[in-house]
């Protein structure tokens, strides 16, 4: 749910803005907002160090991933973060301008390969300057045989597919038709000296990030350090002046939080106004749900989306609404599984909301797959006795023609999305005309359905359907606008009614995809094993067993990643278009962001730990 959000004014004198900014770190529930724009380049270059160090960081957790241990340590020890920040990030450029050097290198050993390690550039010099010019190409075995004769050339020994040639010439201005190859810029003694010489610097830099790993929680101190640095810097900027002699600032606070506030205000001696909000498109959204429900909050957090502070929260409809989604657009017991088997290897990894989340989407796609007899797209599989017994009919994926009703299991799903959508509206705006006017489109949500089987499936829609369209419209021309002028508040709404039809039409035949989806990742699958196993495995020999197998994990897993494609696409988009847009949910908010000192905090709860264990 949107926590509600008070907006406050705070006043503090001139001289204890610092610790005013302090305070507020310490408290952590103020989302400040900006009153003065003024800035003198502390902020960037505040910004600057904190991308600085967490660049740092990223090199020593990628080296970390590496996991190996350096058998030539080299020692560097420093007192201030700062300068190592400065070594890590300059010992990446080196490593970088090292790679480069390298590549340059090995193109020069590679012509040396293929030319030959003997030859002497200082000799191809001399014989130019004596008037003898050496052109070289690779050439693929049919150019060489089309080479003209009247031309000098010496064929060396074919080297990877090409075979060098030698033209030699007295004129610079003789060359044949072909890519020429140009001379390397260094000796081969040269090039392998340098070559070693890199690879070992190379190596030193792998060495001396292994041996700065231990930093790490060093630096995730500092880099907390500088990250409250750059917040206090921008709220000191951000807040307003009277006369030099008072700073104040805005912001906002959850509800629940201001007796905290108030507590702190008097304690510091601040000045404080605190109000509802004025603009609600200003107030920054805070959403706290319960535990089970926030398990939906990594996906919320992968499309980045957050409602209006006058919207409403959908993460429970859209958890529940997504499972049902992800189940039917997987819709196979075998890759759920799967999934299962895959989060429990990478538990370590995951956080808990995404393990639950994981487990499930899983569960949810397990037990759909079940009743429809998908094990891995194999008919074999689903004719095993015990799981034969557990197949519903009407929504198998093989062995019986469901695709009538599987289309309309699909349309009554998004009948009933939007008629949920529409019944929020309803008790949003109980107090309003305007829950007739939602009531009414629940009418015509069932009407448009009607006729959606109708058109589609070819099922005559009852007499009694027209009622949900007269009943439905009367009730959304009458109510929808809010208006001191009837006749003008019906018109805008029986005009806007037409298009509003059609775009609702079309949402419920979206959801057809559900079916066709599901059944084109069953269909794939089961392709998949008849063209690997046509016959099954009768006959097959050890090595065919293998490349059977291969093959098939191949195969499964390119379905299972279009699978989860198709659920990032279709099961969010109708979750996020379709019902959204019936709820009048456009995402338009900003997340709460309340200003915060972190390292503040972690030095009290070091503090705390050591003397719990002190104890």
């Amino acid at each position: 749910m949107i926590v509600r959000m008070k907006e406050i004014l705070l006043f503090t004198t001139a001289r204890s803005v610092d610790d005013t900014i302090l305070q507020l770190g310490k408290l952590g529930v103020v989302d400040i907002k900006e009153v003065n724009g003024a800035n003198n380049g502390t902020a960037e270059r505040r910004l600057e160090a904190l991308e600085r160090a967490e660049r740092a960081l990223t090199l020593l957790y990628e080296r970390l991933k590496k996991e190996k241990k350096a058998t030539l340590p080299i020692k560097y020890s420093t007192t201030d973060p700062k300068q190592l920040v400065d070594r890590l990030l300059l010992t990446n450029e080196i490593r970088q301008k090292a790679n480069e050097r390298i590549e340059e290198l090995q193109q020069q050993y590679r012509w040396y390969a293929t030319w030959g390690e003997n030859v002497k550039l200082k000799d191809i010099a001399h014989l130019r300057e004596r008037g003898i010019f050496l052109q070289l190409y690779l050439l693929d075995k049919a150019m060489v045989k089309t080479l003209d004769e009247k031309h000098t050339l010496v064929k060396l020994p074919e080297k990877n597919g090409k075979v060098p040639v030698v033209m030699i010439a007295r004129n610079a201005s003789e060359k044949l038709n072909h890519k020429e190859e140009s001379l390397p810029k260094l000796s081969f003694e040269t090039v392998e000296r340098q070559l070693q010489r890199k690879e070992r610097q190379l190596a030193e830099v792998e060495h001396f990030l292994q041996d700065q790993a231990e930093n790490i929680a060093w630096l995730e101190d500092y880099h907390l350090l500088l990250k409250d640095r750059l917040g206090i810097q921008k709220t000191f900027e951000g807040m307003g002046d009277i006369e030099g002699k008072l700073k104040y600032l805005k912001g906002y606070i959850p509800r629940n939080t201001v007796n905290d506030f108030v507590a702190a205000a008097e304690e510091n001696h601040w000045g404080y106004h605190i109000t509802d909000p004025g603009k609600p498109e200003d107030v920054p959204v805070y959403i706290k749900n319960p535990k089970w429900i926030g398990i939906i909050n990594p996906v919320m957090k992968f499309i980045d989306i957050v409602p209006g502070y006058k919207e409403v929260d959908v993460s429970i409809y859209f958890l529940v609404a997504f499972a049902l989604f992800f189940a039917m657009l997987v819709g196979d017991a075998g890759y759920g599984l799967i999934f299962l088997l895959v989060t429990f290897l990478l538990r370590k990894k995951l956080t808990g909301q995404m393990q639950i989340l994981i487990f499930v989407l899983s569960g949810a796609t397990i037990i759909w797959g079940v009743l429809s007899g998908t094990y891995f797209g194999s008919e074999h599989i689903a004719a095993l006795p015990l799981l034969n017994d557990l197949i519903i009919p009407e929504i198998a994926s093989f062995g019986v023609d469901n695709i009538s009703f599987m289309m309309h299991l699909s349309f009554l799903i998004g009948a009933i999305h939007l008629t949920i959508a529409h019944s929020i509206r309803v008790f949003q705006f109980v107090n309003s005309i305007k829950a007739l006017s939602e009531v009414g489109w629940i009418a015509l949500v069932w009407g448009l359905f009607l006729i959606t089987e109708q058109l589609v499936l070819g099922k005559p829609m009852p007499d009694w359907g027209i009622w949900f369209f007269v009943g439905g419209a009367v009730l959304v021309a009458l109510f929808s606008v809010e208006s001191k002028n009837f006749f003008k508040s019906m018109g805008v709404s029986l005009a806007n009614l037409p298009l509003s039809l059609i775009s609702g039409f079309s949402d419920i035949v979206s959801y057809v995809r559900l079916f066709a989806v599901g059944m084109a990742t069953a269909a794939v699958a089961s392709s998949f094993n008849n063209m690997i196993l046509p016959e099954g495995t009768t006959g097959m020999g050890i090595i065919g067993l293998l490349m059977a197998t291969v093959a098939l994990l191949l195969g499964h897993g390119l379905n299972i990643a279009l699978a989860l494609m198709a659920v990032m696409v279709h099961g969010i988009r109708l979750n996020m278009l379709e019902f959204a847009g019936h709820l009048g949910v456009q995402f338009s908010g900003e997340a709460y962001n309340p200003f915060k000192l972190f390292s503040m905090e972690n030095r009290e709860k070091n503090h705390e730990e050591a003397s719990v264990s002190t104890n």
